[in-house]
């Protein structure tokens, strides 16, 4: 091994998930590259006692010494000695199995000893003990075999072979979906299975999801073993009741249940017993999952004393059995499907230690009159009833009601402080008629989302610091807010629908964090001089304000808008007497909607490129517009115009070069000239017609002198920096539009067409720079009913949709698009491409009969055409080949002459070669292999024990074996062959069975 400096890898991960065979499989391959290698098995379980520390250093000593025993009297001399030989030989070191930081330092010392060229593995199920290696060196967490690996590593042991019996198939692919790719259950499950007959191992699975298997089990709770109290508590409730919850939510239940889950769930994830997802949420092996949950069963055998209830079942039997105990601590009743259960009115009057209640899809027929104060989750779905009077619900971390039947004057009593309230669903309870006073200082999310009968808000809603989101849509009686709005923390406000409300609060100086502002449909009639404060507000939706006639003209202060909604009032012209921030318009809106406001007839003072420098999305559609302005053109950033149903329209200008998707659907009244200009223009967009905007080449940069100048880009650099995603990559080259019209253009060249819904073609390995596909749409019979949507398969592979779009009044319409180059290439890539590839278009409507474009057809560089030379040609669609047929025959009709009865085309899942004879369209084809002959399949070669040498340093791969080739193990084969009952040492003296 060439590097010559000491590398330290540490591997953790969960229990069984082959961090020990993993290990192994590198000592085996590269020990004989050292002076001396050791491999220290099962530190965990020899570093128990003081002895057990000693004799562990000893064998240390005594490996490193040749062979030679080594007495050593205390572990502070044993610490001595070993740091003596350590720093004079190049070692090989694996420390497996560790699970405290004292064990390295007792072994390692300062991990500063090593001899140059040494290299160390360790491995661990907690994460924390790595710290102990320092910055300097790798981690590599071991995950799950994937989908591919778990079926070798079964079948090997179930089957002694790659490929399983085809009675098995069925069961087999469930008991490893219930391994979940953890290599110690398809070993363990596949060992016990072997032999035995289909109807054994479909009853040993239903064994397995009820009752775990010992020995799994035996080895997963040695992590849960490690754990203290309250780490305990906080696993065995995730395993019951939060797996797949938020952390955040799930960490502030718990706070309230004094578990501190700060630290907990941190300690939890480090010794891989959870893991947290992109989006936050908590997850857990499944057989992790089902050994919690078997703890929790094996601590009583009376039902009522379990801890935990999770199983509908046996929360069934308890609440109508009043079997309830103080041992109670959560229940969790989700019904498959609604059911009424006959609940008496004191069942929770024994759980008096109960903290989470969980019920969904359950109806009682008796009003409750006790529940447990010291409830922090409280959650019921169409409850039926108001909560009980007596019940204060101080404890509660989250109360969850939707649809149900509670009345807010009795669950928020006069003057009750709710300290440790944060989250509160009242989502469509009808029997809300107004929001008490409410003493939630911590209160963050509150969802009154479609209460029709809520007519007021109390004025102390309007002083809860620490709310975040507040959401209120659909609350059509709704009349009365707060007078003065100081909520400093709140991000999202969603008052859509709230038609009566027509008065909306003014905005304290503080409130500074609000980005999402949704006023859509309410009868508001105006807005406060005060929004100026919402200097962080991103979306403002205004549309459908009928009531609203005038923005503020302080609205431009707004200056991190990036959507904006006006659908009736009216945007003022204010450079003339405005300070000079607002004289420089939107300078972060992306998105400005006009959609249907009859108010906007001309856009002249608008349409000023400095007053909207990044504006990429203008929807002027079912405006009164007659003219759109020549300095549209100047928008260098503009991609999505949208001005459909305008009526009025009468002239569209020359369009900047940046736009992708136009849409002038119903949108007849274009004079002769905006018509001509347009089509020109999708010429130059499609690389037709020459150098004005050839496709390829279309500008994404501010170039307008007027926009470009130092004070406007400086502030748009500013203001990006609070908006990290507004620099979001463009796709390149995409180009979609839909205009009125009854035929394609001559000039579009179409070389491939149908009267049917399939066209196809053949390309080479590259996919072709251009290709266009262009609809003619005549009258559509059904437009409320009918969509039109395109898709594409390569080779056989499954179908992508390349566009789609609702015909609807798409009547005598084109529509022209033509998409990223990239997108195509990376969907070629995956279709296993070979020199010649058979592309498939589709065109998918609900009533083809009826509703299918007068014509349709695409413009591609293909390969299917005749070539120069003489002797070889492809077959090719164009000039009636194989694939005309298959078309023909799937409703497809090429228009291209002459046309042959052939096959179609076969797709190639197997390796194959194609000769094709000049004599015509005779085509030879055969397998690389017979049937008979066929090889068996070799398992995928991806080596993860060779990914963790690499870590360790570059490798020359020839160390693995000698100079020879690479065996081509599968990852499944390296657990086999993981020598867990053979003595570990170099290759040199010991010689692995093949």
């Amino acid at each position: 091994m060439k590097s010559n400096d000491v590398r330290m890898v540490g591997i953790h991960g969960l229990g069984g998930i082959g961090k020990t065979t993993i290990a192994k499989a590198i000592y085996n391959k590269i020990a004989n590259c050292f002076e001396l290698s050791c491999f220290l098995e099962d530190v965990r379980e020899k570093c128990g006692t003081y002895d057990g520390i000693i004799k562990l250093q000893e064998m240390l000593l005594s490996n490193i010494s040749q062979g030679t025993y080594v007495k050593v009297d205390s572990v502070p001399k044993g610490i001595i000695m070993i740091k003596k030989r350590l720093c004079h030989t190049r070692l090989l070191l694996i420390l497996d199995n560790v699970d405290e930081s004292e064990m390295i330092v007792n072994l390692l010392g300062e991990c500063n000893w090593f001899a140059l060229g040494s290299r160390v593995i360790i491995t661990t199920r907690d994460k924390q003990v790595l710290t102990t290696l320092g910055k300097d060196h790798q981690i590599y967490e071991l995950k799950e075999l994937n989908q591919s690996e778990s079926p070798e590593l079964f079948n090997l042991y179930a089957f002694q072979k790659i490929e399983p019996e085809k009675d098995y198939l069925e069961v087999a692919k469930q008991i490893i979906h219930y391994a979940n790719g953890l290599p110690l259950a398809l070993k363990i499950i596949g060992s016990d299975l072997c032999g035995k007959s289909v109807c054994e191992w479909k009853s040993a699975l239903e064994k397995y999801k009820n009752i775990p298997h010992e020995k799994i089990q035996e080895k997963l709770k040695i992590s849960y073993d490690g754990l203290g109290k309250t780490e305990k508590d906080i696993f065995l409730d995730i395993a019951c009741f939060f797996k797949g919850f938020n952390r955040s939510y799930v960490e502030s239940i718990l706070e309230a249940c004094k578990l501190y889950p700060g630290y907990g769930i941190g300690k939890l994830i480090d010794k891989c017993l959870i893991t947290v997802g992109q989006s936050g949420n908590l997850w857990m092996h499944d057989l992790l999952q089902q050994m919690g949950r078997e703890i929790v069963q094996q601590e009583s055998e009376e039902l009522g004393k379990h801890s935990r209830v999770w199983c509908f079942e046996d929360a069934y039997e308890i609440l109508t059995t009043n079997m309830g105990s103080s041992k109670i601590r959560g229940i969790k009743c989700y019904s498959p499907q609604l059911i009424t259960m006959p609940i008496e009115a004191k069942a929770f009057e024994k759980m008096k230690y109960l903290k989470f209640l969980m019920v969904h899809n359950v109806r009682i027929c008796e009003e409750l009159t006790y529940l447990p104060n010291g409830l922090t989750l409280l959650q019921w779905l169409e409850f039926p009833f108001s909560l009980p009077s007596k019940y204060y619900p101080q404890q509660l971390v989250a109360l969850e009601m939707p649809s149900s039947h509670i009345r807010l004057e009795t669950t928020f009593k006069l003057g009750i402080q709710l300290k440790y309230l944060k989250y509160i669903d009242f989502n469509r309870c009808e029997f809300i008629t107004e929001l008490p006073e409410l003493c939630a200082p911590n209160l963050e999310k509150m969802d009154l989302s479609y209460c029709q009968n809520l007519v007021k808000v109390h004025e102390s809603v309007g002083f809860l610091d620490k709310l975040k989101i507040w959401k209120l849509q659909g609350c059509g009686k709704l009349q009365i807010l707060p007078d003065n709005l100081r909520l400093k923390s709140l991000e999202e406000f969603l008052l859509i629908d709230c038609l009566r409300l027509e008065k909306f609060p003014n905005i304290d100086p503080e409130m500074k964090c609000l980005r999402q502002l949704y006023l859509r449909g309410t009868g508001i009639r105006e807005l406060p001089s005060s929004i100026k404060y919402l200097t962080r507000l991103c979306n403002l939706d205004l549309n459908d304000c009928k009531n609203l006639s005038y923005l503020p003209d302080n609205i431009y202060k707004l200056q991190l808008l990036t959507i904006l909604g006006i659908h009736t009032a009216k945007l003022r012209q204010t450079s003339d007497y405005l300070d000079g921030l607002s004289r420089i318009g939107f300078l972060m809106l992306d998105f400005l909607s006009f959609r249907g406001n009859k108010n906007i007839i001309e856009l002249d003072f608008l349409m000023k490129p400095e007053y909207f420098p990044v504006l990429k999305d203008l929807d002027l559609s079912a405006t009164n517009i007659v003219s759109i302005p020549e300095s549209l053109g100047r928008f260098t950033t503009l991609e999505y115009l949208d001005i459909r149903r305008c009526k009025q329209l009468r002239e569209i200008p020359r369009l900047p070069q940046s736009v992708q998707n136009v849409d002038v659907s119903n949108s007849c009244s274009l004079n002769p000239q905006s018509s001509s200009r347009l089509l020109n223009q999708i010429g130059e967009f499609l690389g037709i017609f020459p150098n004005k905007g050839c496709k390829g080449t279309r500008s994404r940069i501010l170039t307008d002198p007027q926009t470009s100048s130092t004070e406007i880009l400086d502030k748009v650099r500013h203001y990006r920096s609070f908006l990290p995603d507004m620099d979001s990559k463009p796709e390149d080259d995409e180009f979609i539009i839909r205009l009125p019209g009854t035929e394609i253009p001559k000039w579009l060249n179409l070389n491939h067409e149908s009267d049917g819904n399939v066209i196809s073609f053949w390309v080479g390995r590259t996919f072709p720079n251009i290709f266009d596909v262009c609809f003619a749409f005549g009258p559509v019979k059904y437009p409320w009913m009918s969509s039109c949507y395109v898709d594409l398969s390569i080779n056989g592979c499954k179908k992508e949709n390349l566009s789609s779009t609702p015909t609807s009044e798409f009547s005598d319409h084109l529509w022209i698009f033509s998409l990223s180059n990239n997108k195509m290439q990376n969907r070629l890539n995956k279709s296993n491409p070979s020199e010649q590839n058979y592309v498939e278009v589709t065109c998918e409507m609900e009533d083809w009969v009826k509703n299918r474009p007068r014509r349709w057809g695409v413009r591609v560089e293909c390969i299917c055409c005749s070539q120069k030379s003489n002797v070889f040609q492809l077959p090719s669609p164009s000039c009636g080949t194989d694939m005309d047929q298959w078309a023909f025959n799937n409703g497809g009709d090429s228009r291209h002459q002459p046309r042959r009865n052939h096959r179609p085309p076969p797709y190639a899942r197997r390796p194959q070669k194609h000769y094709l004879s000049h004599f015509g369209w005779l085509r030879i084809r055969y397998r690389l292999w017979k049937r008979s002959s066929r090889p068996t399949r070799i398992p995928t070669t991806t080596l993860k024990s060779r990914a963790l040498i690499r870590e360790l340093e570059e490798i020359d791969p020839r160390s693995f074996n000698n100079g020879e080739e690479d065996s081509g193990l599968s990852m499944a084969h390296t657990f086999v062959d993981d020598c867990s009952n053979s003595k570990l040492c170099p290759p040199s003296k010991w010689t692995r069975k093949s």
